[in-house]
């Protein structure tokens, strides 16, 4: 198939193109820049198509005999709380999308695969979370995810091409940041605290399940549908811990500090990163994130996708951060 990836160049869809070339497909990457002596698209099965997401002009031929589009380019941090992070997002992940989707309806291209996120949904708090549970984003980078979703649906009703949306929730593996390298630099610091009493239950899931999910999608799932991407259950962020310490081979303490202080404790690095324009290492939204422990619901992906997450979490945790110390990440 000839398959247009936006955003290839980054982490999840960096794996995503080396699984479609892998299977013999062919793919054309936007790309802000030709000049990339990367070896992953040094590739008879790609192709770079030079172009912007928030420039409609540099587009116009980008679609152009592809019969797939995957859209993953986006901006965000979800730690990012000011207006004016949410004006960067919306530029890049609402018009953004907008663009890339009209695009692709005008080009008659048959499939649109959006990478949305569970934070999207905003937080939850339901013993289960499915895709049927309202949505309530509340940060910048949710909003603009949310608003990104509705951007694709509308042009597939405008063009009558599928839409189809995913919805990972934290995705860590060699290659990524994020929060979770995040995640790994304040344990090796040793200031990772368990806040509050609870389990603390913390979706996540391993590239390689997405990139599963995503290859899929490509024939599987049905027009107009969301799925939520994750693993069958959720660990207890005690676990995480414990992993990513082990794979360091560093001891360090998981003490406990009581909700409120925790909060309080977002609270002023939201106010010192407001005064230097820096997104705090946490916000308050991260604290409640935390406590909330939220559990995805991933049967309809299984059903309609035939999607099984299948990665270990301890052996993931630790390729990831073998990664992170071989590029000098964790220093």
């Amino acid at each position: 198939m000839n398959i247009l990836i936006t955003g290839a160049t980054g982490f999840i869809g960096r794996h995503l193109l080396k699984q479609l070339i892998q299977e013999g497909h062919h793919c054309r990457c936007l790309v802000r820049s030709l000049v990339n002596k990367d070896e992953l698209f040094n590739n008879s099965n790609v192709r770079l198509f030079q172009g912007d997401v928030t420039k409609p002009g540099t587009l116009m031929r980008m679609a152009k005999g592809i019969d797939v589009a995957y859209h993953l380019a986006a901006a965000g941090h979800v730690t990012s709380v000011s207006k004016e992070s949410y004006k960067a997002f919306f530029s890049l992940n609402v018009q953004g999308t907008k663009n890339i989707a009209e695009t692709c309806g005008q080009n008659g291209v048959k499939r649109f695969i959006h990478f949305s996120s569970t934070a999207a949904m905003g937080l939850i708090k339901l013993p289960k979370i499915d895709e049927t549970a309202p949505c309530q984003p509340k940060t910048p980078y949710q909003k603009s995810k949310y608003e990104s979703e509705l951007a694709a649906f509308e042009a597939g009703g405008k063009f009558g091409m599928e839409v189809i949306v995913l919805r990972p929730c934290m995705v860590y593996g060699p290659g990524g940041k994020g929060q979770f390298l995040n995640f790994c630099r304040l344990i090796k610091k040793g200031i990772f605290p368990r806040v509050g009493l609870g389990e603390n239950l913390t979706p996540i899931v391993h590239v390689n399940d997405v990139v599963q999910a995503a290859v899929r999608a490509l024939f599987k799932g049905k027009p107009g549908e969301i799925y939520l991407i994750a693993s069958e259950t959720s660990p207890p962020l005690v676990d995480i811990h414990k992993f990513i310490a082990q794979a360091l081979k560093i001891k360090r303490p998981y003490f406990y500090v009581p909700l409120w202080i925790g909060y309080m404790g977002a609270f002023l690095l939201e106010g010192v990163s407001t005064i230097y324009r820096r997104d705090p290492i946490v916000s308050r939204k991260n604290i409640i994130s935390t406590v909330t422990g939220r559990v995805f619901d991933i049967h309809k992906a299984q059903t309609e996708l035939s999607y099984h997450p299948n990665e270990d979490l301890r052996r993931g945790i630790q390729e990831t951060v073998a990664w992170f110390q071989t590029n000098d990440l964790l220093t």
